[in-house]
């Protein structure tokens, strides 16, 4: 009997110990996967318990990845790596609740991969956008987004309208972090999606009370208005072209008259129409908005500033026309001072003069600075490339009187220096000498200047020929034999030394030099260049690509001579 108990017993208990059996072989299974195998910490993605050490160590999976191709993110193991974890980290990142860490863990680490898998987490980010909340979500994901678009087109609308949105509410007055204001912008205009442009324009509409406030001075001007112009000029948006010349006319966006003038120049056609009507108040809407600058009415002349800029015949008439109908000397100066953008002819040079005998002596121009109006122009007329004013030139600094005379002989003697030709050499040296002293930057400006004459002559290939060279870093005057170079190929050229000039602009590496090189190439231009602009921007390219600080600053002048070399060429 118990021998038979015992038996029945041992039935009993057989299958609960055979599925305690199961369970711990089981167990052994689960723990004998392999930890070096992305896909099982992939799985582990799906359990909060798991999901912190397994977004953990799939990150240093791929770092280890990555380094072990050079950072090569094209080579096949890095491929195979992003293939198994990019989507479910996306999937984790867009569905799961996250603690503060792990959410700012998965979402830097999807946008270290520039996976377009991970396109719903940067959507997420940006739609989730809350001001001290997600901040590091956006950055880093705005900073992937602008490398990734720069590559190729973005075309997933679901992000890019989550990027616009979240750029539409960014405040950078209540940010901490100039990574993220900067990150947002570059990925708005890096992605630049077409259908941005009339968002853009309503961005810019925006009035501005007082732009010294933060709010309307970092977020409206600085952030959104500013980048929105620069998406515009991204998109060559012409539909703009008005809403961007009132701005010009808005006191209170001043600060904004730099961008909206690049944004112009790639708009040309468009552009200048609009600026004409509102030059001459032809145009009902924009002449009213000129009052606001007062009696002065010195809108005038910024206008006339950025026709220039866009150095078309019609707008050279239009300022021409406009300065003769000047009724103070600030629009005088400004006016004239713009006439040097256009190509040198004889009727621009004869505007211009008469403009400056019109000016008293010693008037400055609260407009430039405090500037006197007869140096700044003194010192501008040597943009029209022409000997003959060498004469003029020392005549107004022999007769300069007052207060501000100093400034004329300063800024006409280096004009002068830059004009003068083989026979204007002695007495170029004597004023030199008798208003300056033997150690003064004009002197050593002379004395390399005569070199550079001394060596060619009236020969424009031989200027051409000085430039590209070495030039010492000190003392700053050392680079004027080469300046005077360009002025002379510019004086003495035609259009063979125009492509001349146009390849030496890659290989002139010093900023000033490149400046004086490219307004030569400008002047010696005056039906425009399509050809020798594409060739500029791609300097200009070259520059930014390799990250050269020195010659990108430089190369703004670069890019306003393509496009006016461009604007020109156009019917």
């Amino acid at each position: 009997m118990k021998k038979a108990w015992i038996l029945v017993m041992g039935a009993m208990l057989r299958p609960a110990f055979a599925t305690t059996m199961t369970v711990a072989l089981g167990a052994s299974v689960v723990g004998c996967a392999d930890e070096n195998d992305p896909k099982t910490w992939v799985k582990r993605l799906d359990e909060p318990a798991q999901r912190a050490p397994a977004i953990k160590r799939l990150n240093q999976f791929f770092e280890d990845t990555i380094s072990r191709n050079d950072k090569n993110m094209e080579s096949a193991e890095v491929k195979a790596l992003l293939d198994t974890v990019v989507e479910p980290l996306a999937r984790v990142y867009t569905t799961a609740t996250l603690d503060d860490k792990t959410r700012k863990d998965t979402i830097k680490f999807l946008a270290d991969t520039r996976d377009k898998r991970a396109f719903p987490a940067f959507t997420k980010a940006f739609n989730d956008f809350e001001a001290g909340k997600n901040d590091d979500d956006v950055k880093v994901s705005a900073q992937a987004v602008a490398q990734m678009a720069k590559k190729e087109p973005i075309a997933d609308q679901a992000l890019v309208d989550a990027l616009w949105s979240c750029f539409s509410k960014f405040q950078p007055s209540k940010a901490k972090s100039i990574e993220l204001v900067k990150g947002l912008s570059d990925a708005v205009l890096a992605v630049k999606s077409p259908g941005w442009g009339p968002k853009a324009v309503e961005k810019i509409a925006a009035p501005v009370k007082n732009p010294k406030d933060p709010a309307e001075g970092l977020d409206q001007i600085q952030f959104w208005q500013a980048t929105s112009i620069r998406l515009i000029n991204e998109l060559k948006f012409a539909a703009a072209a008005k809403p961007l010349v009132k701005i010009l006319l808005t006191p209170t966006k001043g600060d904004l008259r730099g961008v909206v003038n690049n944004a112009l120049m790639k708009m040309p056609v468009d552009a200048e129409p609009v600026l004409i009507g509102a030059l001459d108040g032809s145009d009902a809407e924009l002449g009213a908005m000129g009052k606001e600058f007062g009696p002065d009415a010195t809108h005038l002349a910024i206008l006339a500033d950025t026709l220039a800029y866009l150095s078309r015949p019609k707008g050279r008439d239009a300022v021409i026309a406009a300065l003769g109908k000047a009724t103070n000397d600030t629009q005088r100066t400004v006016m004239a001072q713009s006439l040097i953008r256009f190509p040198p002819e004889q009727k621009v040079k004869d505007a211009f003069l008469a403009a400056y005998k019109l000016i008293p002596e010693n008037t400055a121009i609260a407009l430039l600075g405090g500037v006197d109006a007869h140096a700044a122009l003194a010192q501008a007329s040597s943009h029209f490339y022409d000997t003959e004013m060498t004469k003029w030139l020392l005549r107004e600094i022999e007769a300069a009187k007052g207060d501000l005379a100093d400034a004329l002989h300063l800024y006409a003697l280096e004009a002068a220096v830059k004009l003068m030709g083989e026979g204007d050499v002695e007495a170029v040296g004597a004023a030199v000498k008798k208003y300056s002293d033997a150690t003064s930057r004009e002197s050593q400006m002379f004395t390399n200047s005569k070199t550079a004459l001394d060596k060619c002559k009236k020969d424009a290939a031989c200027y051409v020929g000085l430039l590209g060279g070495p030039i010492p870093s000190s003392p700053d005057t050392a680079r004027y034999e080469a300046v005077k170079a360009a002025w002379m190929a510019a004086i003495y050229g035609k259009d063979d030394t125009r492509a001349a000039l146009v390849e030496k602009v890659s290989v002139v590496k010093d900023g000033a030099v490149r400046l004086a090189l490219v307004e030569a190439i400008d002047a010696l231009a005056p039906k425009g260049d399509e050809a020798a602009a594409k060739k500029l921007e791609a300097v200009v390219a070259e520059d930014v690509a390799a990250g050269n600080k020195e010659l990108i600053n430089a190369d703004d002048a670069v890019a306003k001579v393509a496009n006016k070399l461009r604007a020109r060429s156009l019917p």
